[in-house]
């Protein structure tokens, strides 16, 4: 819920992210946050909260707007005075023309992703939504490594004893900048597709369920029991699992057909699997 510790542990192990300006609670103020931008070299910027979802508090202003009515910011800092921090970043243009790509990962295994473009940066101000297979490979794929690269720079859970588990599910969001960025700390070519960590979201996160190409509740009921039962055993002292809990944590694997449904969604598997046996569709 405080986007600002898992943003600072993974920008210093590296992964790629819009520059960022922490503008914390008790600590910050309309004028300073404007000199800071300023001095970055920004134009364009946008502006959230870490206790905020679906783009409530969501902001995008330029400098040029900030310095002809001083009331903008201060509006700001006084409608969300509670909020602990503010994540204040350079505004990426790619937004508007790339997909914000989302992976969902279990255990630190990737499960499945959807992209979408969102109505804050659509030009007609609707939301389009793609999975499986429609992704294009590039955004999936860069996607998957910037994912992969941020969630092992998270710390892990912790139990009430005292002994750590994996994070359950995760969900990044990743996006594409293509074009020039004016923070002068920054060197992204502006030629080149640069993908880099949006936000990470928690085991709250929405699944995205109506738009995938598989039903993904049994999937999602056989791994949350399997996670539950590896807690109880740490919880009980076990740390190796009994052979009645192996038995069923085999059964909770994602099978072949199931990794393949994840690709391409049960009706195109169900074609390909009947026009390799020579049957008609």
């Amino acid at each position: 819920m405080y986007k600002s510790n898992y943003m600072k542990a993974c920008i210093d192990a590296g992964v790629p992210m819009a520059p960022t300006i922490f503008a914390m609670k008790n600590r910050r103020s309309p004028t300073q946050l404007l000199k800071q931008i300023k001095a970055r070299g920004w134009k364009t910027f946008v502006m959230k909260q870490s206790e905020s979802g679906f783009c409530l508090g969501f902001l995008k202003l330029t400098v040029e707007q900030c310095e002809q009515d001083t009331c903008i910011l201060a509006n700001y800092f006084s409608t969300y005075a509670n909020c602990p921090e503010y994540i204040v970043q350079e505004a990426i243009e790619g937004f508007t023309r790339n997909w914000e790509t989302r992976c969902f990962w279990w255990n630190g295994k990737f499960l499945y992703a959807i992209a979408n473009m969102a109505t804050v940066s659509t030009k007609d101000g609707k939301e389009c939504i793609i999975t499986g297979d429609d992704i294009p490979r590039e955004f999936l794929e860069n996607a998957k490594r910037v994912g992969k690269a941020a969630i092992q720079a998270l710390p892990k859970m912790k139990l009430p004893n005292g002994k750590t588990i994996d994070q359950i599910l995760l969900r990044t969001d990743i996006g594409c900048c293509d074009s020039e960025l004016h923070d002068n700390t920054y060197n992204w070519n502006p030629n080149k597709k640069t993908f880099f960590l949006n936000e990470i979201e928690p085991n709250s996160t929405t699944y995205f369920v109506r738009w995938l190409k598989f039903d993904c509740l049994p999937l999602y009921g056989k791994l949350y029991a399997r996670s539950a039962r590896e807690i109880k055993q740490k919880m009980n002292g076990r740390e190796k699992p009994t052979k009645r809990s192996v038995a069923r944590a085999k059964t909770a694997k994602v099978t072949k057909v199931q990794e393949k449904m994840l690709k391409v969604g049960p009706k195109k598997l169900a074609q390909m699997t009947a026009a390799k046996s020579g049957q008609k569709k």
